[in-house]
């Protein structure tokens, strides 16, 4: 199992990855997935100086990876990383993958001058693991998420 930048040429997996994800998830299946748009999102990422996607391969084949940026923040001229995407094949998920790609966004992070890290769980599939495991890592809980969802 390795970890490496991701590159273009890695595109159709992760996007093949992120659909699943984004099926399994009780949150996110509510919405419509656009692959163009989730292909134009992360070329952003994987082009720009501000993003990064790390991958993990398995026998030469991608089995997850974790998406983030680092830029200052609205109101402050700190720098600060977010994780924007999380993403994992369901056979890797008890894995050592998903805790090395945890380390090498937050490295990535420091590298670039971040104050924090910022990352969650918002798919709705077991978020006290998931929470668990950044939690082990050395991150700590410091926000609550809420939504209402409207008729249309």
């Amino acid at each position: 199992m390795s970890i490496r930048v991701a590159t273009l040429d890695d595109l159709p997996r992760i996007l093949d990855l992120g659909e699943l994800l984004h099926k399994e998830s009780p949150r996110w299946s509510r919405l419509t997935f656009n692959r163009d748009k989730a292909a134009a999102f992360m070329r952003m990422l994987l082009t720009s100086e501000s993003g990064v996607v790390f991958v993990v391969e398995r026998d030469g084949v991608v089995v997850g990876g974790i998406a983030g940026y680092a830029e200052t923040h609205w109101a402050s001229d700190d720098v600060l990383a977010n994780e924007v995407s999380f993403f994992m094949d369901p056979g890797a998920r008890g894995s050592m993958a998903p805790t090395r790609l945890i380390c090498a966004l937050r490295a990535w992070g420091e590298i670039r001058g971040a104050k924090w890290l910022h990352a969650g769980t918002s798919t709705g599939l077991d978020p006290e693991r998931t929470a668990g495991l950044y939690e082990r890592l050395g991150f700590t809980r410091c926000a609550i998420g809420l939504e209402v969802e409207y008729g249309n």
